[in-house]
């Protein structure tokens, strides 16, 4: 109650509860309508929500029907210990035999046996395996150990690794190539220093020389050396080595049994960075042996460098394959005339024949793509004077040396004309060194498809020999071994997946369909737990609509349609779907793109599933039909809570109002019966005034 109320002093009466109960009869009625309103808008909005929330799993339930990844997959089976498959949509259908006849192998090298401590060598270790060649650069006091950093830490290498092992000989440098098979094995070569200048005389290491001026040249880097009257050999190595202009020639002195020698290297290997040294000698003569004039490089020895024997940096060299490369350049559209080229290596022997309009590409190609090829390997190199055709030995070695013959059409076999220039005599040849052993030979792995087709991969997967199949070597058939039998099949499992979850969650939008628009009658025609939808015209319009969508015929191909029961999805007298999955099987079998296009459409989005899509969408897309309505049983909410806040106001205004003029009723009704009292007192104390007894 609004105010201070208190019981009718004068009148006696319960103002407090008059004014609760007329107050109240007008209140209590509009507050228990506007309630009963919003609890229904509520339950609507509860209800609908469910409604939308079943129709969204049935939009979800197909999505994977709506998925082309989904329709005619293969599987393969026949995975064994030796094979391992992986297959796509475009594997044929069929059964094959697969042996595998060997597997891809790394190659790996292993030097000789070198002391922990010592330089290996002075130069340049040129190393290749596959596309990857890149350069390691040795400095006269590099150990084994140096040398594998330096090949693992080059930026250029992707394809060799290389490790240390020791034994009780010493230590091997072992390298190993990253990728498998023969395309990948390792070459190595050695370019061994060769710009060195080596004093003639050996000296003491006390020994002196006279001053002047040492110039030094070497790859452009010109730079003087002064030197003074008491410089000794290490005096004249730290000034050289500790120029700041000097960026090409290092200084070191070398012992040996005629004493010490003044040794200058070019930082660069190549005849280009010759080491150039003349001297502006204080003793007036530049050109004798005396002074500092026998530093001059016309008086230092230069020592003979051997690249392919088996002693410094030559210790790792490892035999490149037999190589044969032309002498000619071409461009890249040159002919080079007709006839037929006879390879040989190691006892493989083909032909190919060369054709007049041939570029050195066309002739590459046939080399490579020759079934008979087993041995020899062409590719294209470009330098200065154009292309040059190059034939690689897949071994290395003297007994794999290539040897190619020319039948010339121009009828000359040996000159340097037409194919002719590729005849072995008529190709520069590389030279064979190998001083380090072969631990683990590069082979490519090869499998025999059906006992007839022979293919081989530089790594164990074979990726293109069955069309959208992968087959994976893991071990190779000894002769007791039972073939490998894989077969692909037709795989739709995923369609008759798809149905099912569509027709669960249909059905669980039937039960709740039926559980919210229940009418509520009785057998006795009686209204009793009705569902909050009941005779709902939006819910009749969906489960109405949604049931036409069944029986709508799609286009699948070929002026065919289709329908949900000819895929074997039946309505049942309950109103819910069910399956006969035999009925798609053998839809599937006998036309697997009608289905497909039953669901997807011939375009991608005029199929049953679009349509779907579209007819739900209407109601359960952000802003749809369901969204409107929910909305709108908001806004009648929030309405009805706003007009309960005015009534409550105008309640509270009558409830004070009512109290203010009963509490003036009682106070006027108390003044009147005092008054009474006033008027009986005096008169019962009037002369001769009898009171009347009781």
């Amino acid at each position: 109650m609004a105010g201070i109320s208190f019981t009718g002093i004068g009148s006696g009466l319960e103002v407090s509860t008059i004014v609760d109960a007329i107050v109240n009869s007008e209140k209590v009625p509009y507050e228990s309508r506007i309630a009963s309103l919003q609890g229904a808008y509520t339950t609507d909005i509860s209800a609908v929500g469910a409604l939308k929330s079943a129709l969204e799993a049935v939009t979800t339930s197909f999505e994977s029907l709506g998925d082309i990844d989904k329709y005619q997959n293969r599987t393969a089976s026949g995975r064994d210990d030796f094979v391992s498959l992986s297959s796509d949509k475009d594997a044929e259908v069929g059964q094959y035999s697969v042996q595998v006849e060997a597997l891809a192998t790394q190659h790996k090298l292993m030097s000789s046996a070198i002391d922990g401590d010592e330089a290996v060598g002075e130069g340049t270790l040129s190393i290749t395996s596959g596309d990857n060649s890149f350069d390691v650069l040795v400095s006269d006091t590099a150990t084994l150990s140096d040398i594998r950093d330096a090949i693992n830490d080059s930026a250029e290498n992707s394809s060799v690794s290389a490790t240390i092992i020791t034994d009780s000989s010493g230590q091997h440098l072992v390298l190993n190539s990253k990728n498998t098979g023969l395309d990948n094995a390792i070459t190595i070569t050695a370019s061994e220093e060769s710009n060195q200048l080596k004093s003639t005389a050996g000296f003491a290491s006390s020994d002196t020389f006279g001053s002047g001026t040492l110039s030094f040249g070497s790859d452009g880097n010109n730079f003087d050396i002064a030197i003074g009257a008491t410089d000794t050999l290490s005096d004249i190595v730290t000034a050289i080595n500790e120029s700041e202009d000097n960026t090409s020639v290092v200084a070191r002195v070398v012992t040996d049994a005629a004493g010490q020698h003044l040794v200058f290297n070019s930082i660069e290997p190549g005849s280009a960075n010759a080491v150039t040294v003349t001297a502006a000698d204080d003793d007036g003569n530049n050109a004798d042996a005396a002074g500092i004039s026998q530093f001059a490089s016309a008086n230092m020895d230069t020592p003979s460098v051997t690249n392919d024997d088996n002693s410094g940096l030559s210790r790792l060299t490892a035999a490149a394959n037999n190589k044969l490369t032309s002498v000619n350049g071409f461009t890249s559209t040159d002919t080079v005339g007709s006839g037929t080229l006879s390879f040989s290596s190691d006892g493989n022997s083909f032909d190919v024949a060369v054709g007049t309009y041939d570029t050195l590409k066309d002739i590459m190609s046939a080399i490579n793509e020759n079934s008979e090829n087993t041995s020899i390997k062409a590719s294209i190199v470009n330098d200065a004077s154009g292309d040059h055709l190059v034939f690689s030995s897949r071994q290395s070695g003297d007994a794999h040396a290539i040897t190619v013959t020319a039948l010339d059409d121009d009828g000359n076999d040996n000159d340097m004309t037409g194919i002719s220039q590729f005849n072995s005599v008529n190709q520069t040849a590389t030279t064979n060194i190998e001083n380090m052993s072969e631990i683990d030979k590069a082979t490519d792995a090869k499998i025999t498809i059906d006992g007839t087709i022979s293919v081989t991969s530089s790594s164990n997967t074979f990726d293109s020999v069955i069309d959208g199949i992968t087959i994976t070597a893991n071990k190779v058939h000894d002769v007791d071994d039972d073939i490998s039998n894989i077969a692909i099949k037709e795989d739709n499992s995923n369609i008759a997946a798809g149905i099912n979850t569509f027709i669960e969650s249909f059905n669980a939008l039937v039960d709740l369909s039926a559980q919210l628009g229940k009418s509520g009658l009785n057998e006795n025609g009686e209204f009793e737990n009705a569902g909050v939808l009941a005779g709902d015209s939006m819910l009749r319009g969906v489960m109405t609509k949604i049931r036409s969508q069944f029986n709508k015929a799609f286009d699948s191909g070929n002026d065919t349609t289709l329908t949900l029961s000819q895929l074997g999805i039946r309505t049942e007298r309950d109103g819910k779907l069910s399956f006969e999955k035999e009925t798609l099987n053998d839809l599937l079998e006998e036309s697997p793109d009608r289905v497909q296009t039953f669901f997807l459409g011939a375009d991608g989005d005029n199929g049953f599933v679009n349509d779907m899509d579209t007819f739900v969408g209407f109601y359960t897309d952000s802003g749809g039909a369901i969204d409107q309505r929910i909305t709108g049983k908001n806004n009648q909410i929030d309405n009805l809570t706003s007009d309960l806040e005015s009534f409550q106001l105008k309640m509270a205004s009558l409830e004070a109002r009512l109290l203010s003029q009963y509490n003036a009723m009682d106070l006027m009704v108390s003044q009147m019966n005092s008054t009474s009292s006033y008027l009986l007192s005096q008169l019962e104390n009037m002369p001769g005034v009898v009171k009347k007894d009781s």
